[in-house]
């Protein structure tokens, strides 16, 4: 039987780098403390953000990982989507599958 250890570094991992817009007058900080907070997926795809974001021009810019069977924009990107009142825009910088 497999470690849980050696099982996760086995997993396939897809690494996503995402920008997010706050509205006017939304806190870019406290808006990444309740995204990190309030969007987690399915227990099973094992999301992990990054502990920090980078602040760049008003925008949040975040990376995050997640198993590569999840279909990342259903478990994150509709989330945000759906938080329209504190996310003006949000946008896929860059993707990736590792192994």
């Amino acid at each position: 039987m497999m470690s849980e250890k050696a099982e996760e570094s086995t997993e396939e991992r897809r690494m996503v780098a995402i920008a997010v817009r706050p509205c006017e007058g939304v806190d870019a900080v406290a808006l990444y403390a309740k995204i990190k907070a309030e969007i987690t997926s399915q227990p099973e795809y094992k999301l992990k953000w990054d502990d920090e974001c980078k602040i760049e021009d008003g925008r949040i810019r975040v990376s995050f990982s997640i198993s590569s069977e999840a279909d990342f924009d259903e478990e994150v990107m509709e989330v945000l989507e759906m938080m329209e009142d504190e996310v003006a825009r949000q946008e896929i910088i860059f993707q990736c599958v590792m192994e």
